[in-house]
């Protein structure tokens, strides 16, 4: 099996969050926040309708957002960048300059003054960069807290599975990642956090993850680092179900 490091780089200036690995799918919204309409920068021909207003293609309703976002995973289909809104009517009350700096924002992949729209009221922007990497833009940072817990616990379970390819071989359940040990783990993520699954190692019944500190030096991402440069680990007990995260001290 081949293991995928981790990115994550917060900017508090923008309150955007820079990924490389860490995908996006509907279940990670909290169902409060799960966007009720989006303006797709693109998307199949079979999703969206066109807005006759604006030309803007949408998705209407949080029925149609699920679907497409399940869609997306399902196919193996590159996501259209995107921003939600709360309702048409304020969206069409976009000036000419508000439409420009939106179009700017999905096709330059930043924004020219915020990527929050008071008419639009939205809490999301997200935006696929080159070479991997995902940029989605957070009204509030701890959105983005579930999305990372889902994929640590996927990486995990396919951390200590690994070699486990026949049928009935008995795989490992690995506990859901406690949503307090990500708050722990937040600071690191204005630093540029390289989860570092490919050095990872077990010790007993433990696994190990290093955590590194390459703010956005992204040639790091997939090199093989000293273990001594870590700024602490991940840990998974597979006897005790426990999760640990230790700041500031190697393994």
């Amino acid at each position: 099996m081949s293991r995928f490091n981790l990115y994550i780089h917060y900017d508090s200036v923008t309150n955007h969050i820079m990924t490389r690995g860490i995908d996006l799918l509907s279940i990670d919204f909290d169902e409060h926040y799960l966007p009720n309409n989006l303006i797709l920068a693109e998307a199949p021909a079979e999703y969206g309708r066109f807005d006759a207003q604006t030309n803007f293609k949408m998705l209407r309703g949080r029925a149609e957002v699920t679907s497409y976002m399940q869609t997306c995973e399902r196919e193996h289909i590159r996501m259209s960048n995107w921003i939600d809104f709360e309702t048409i009517e304020m969206m069409h009350q976009l000036t000419p300059t508000e439409v420009a700096e939106l179009l700017y924002l999905f096709h330059a992949n930043m924004s020219l003054r915020s990527a929050f729209f008071y008419k639009l009221q939205n809490n999301f922007v997200y935006l696929t960069l080159p070479n991997g990497l995902n940029k989605v833009y957070y009204r509030h940072m701890v959105h983005f807290y579930p999305r990372f817990r889902r994929v640590i616990r996927e990486k995990v379970f396919d951390l200590v599975n690994e070699g486990k390819n026949f049928i009935f071989a008995r795989k490992e359940k690995v506990a859901p990642f406690p949503p307090d040990l990500v708050e722990d783990l937040a600071p690191l993520f204005a630093s540029g956090l390289k989860v570092n699954f490919s050095q990872a190692f077990a010790s007993g019944s433990r696994w190990i993850i290093p955590l590194m500190i390459i703010e956005d030096e992204l040639t790091l991402l997939t090199q093989q680092q000293d273990l001594d440069e870590q700024e602490g680990f991940i840990s998974y007990d597979l006897t005790s179900e426990q999760w640990q995260v230790t700041i500031g001290e190697a393994f």
